[in-house]
């Protein structure tokens, strides 16, 4: 049964519905948008159509998807438009240097984001399909970067919170984690190990705005040619490279 907790504003609400969504559900019906956000039915229709009519949602029948208006607003938050330009290249030539595939990606509220991917040919657009747009913080490279630079609170949350299990090798221990995170401070990088995907491993650098990570540069592959010693020096490299660009922007 639904427990709507009582005194909830509406932006609460519509962020619990924004929240419901993810890759592997795009599209939701009304009993499941209760179910995920714990709101009562008829409160999650009436917070839905509000947000139909302001076009944060579309509805299809009795079903909903995210609109494209949080796309477009997405757009015209200035660093994350300008991180995104800026790192186009260094993508590209990350890809071409490793023949592996690479991610750009973002600290969201509650998991990671990849906003870009450049596929190798080697790879053939094969790799990172196996992999939504939206991970937990724990079990990838990005996630671990961005939890071992970026914001304390956020490292602390997450540390806190359970840490399900997406392989037989995902980190579940918050010491063991912890740990995981000290030695990527200490390389200035961070590994996992089919921790994600059974079969693939990664290696992701931070990017930098103000001292705090940002986002991370991430190349990942099947885990049978995932070569640190090769890998870790130009994905850091690059990762300077970037936060050095980005940062001459926001000056």
């Amino acid at each position: 049964m639904s427990v709507e907790p009582e005194g909830d504003s509406l932006l609460r609400k519509v962020r619990m519905i924004l929240g419901a969504f993810d890759a592997g559900s795009p599209v939701l019906g009304l009993s499941e948008l209760a179910r995920r956000t714990g709101l009562a039915k008829t409160t999650a229709h009436r917070v839905a159509t509000e947000m139909v009519d302001v076009g944060l949602l579309n509805r299809h029948g009795r079903r909903y998807e995210l609109g494209p208006l949080l796309f477009e607003l997405g757009q015209r938050v200035p660093r994350t438009r300008a991180l995104r330009l800026i790192a186009a290249r260094y993508l590209e030539d990350l890809a071409l240097t490793t023949r592996e595939t690479v991610v750009l990606a973002f600290p969201g509220d509650q998991d990671v984001l990849f906003v870009e991917k450049y596929f190798s040919q080697r790879g053939g657009g094969i790799t990172f399909t196996q992999v939504e747009d939206r991970v937990p913080f724990h079990c990838g490279a990005s996630g671990k970067a961005l939890l071992a630079f970026g914001d304390p609170a956020l490292r602390e949350r997450v540390l806190a919170a359970p840490l399900r299990r997406r392989t037989q090798w995902t980190i579940t221990d918050p010491a063991r984690l912890a740990a995981d995170l000290e030695q990527a401070r200490r390389q200035g990088y961070a590994v996992e190990r089919q921790e994600l995907v059974v079969g693939y491993g990664a290696v992701a650098a931070p990017v930098f705005a103000a001292g705090v990570a940002v986002a991370t540069l991430t190349v990942t592959g099947p885990i049978d040619r995932l070569d640190i010693s090769r890998l870790a020096p130009v994905v850091t490299a690059a990762g300077r490279a970037l936060t050095r660009d980005f940062e001459s922007v926001n000056d």
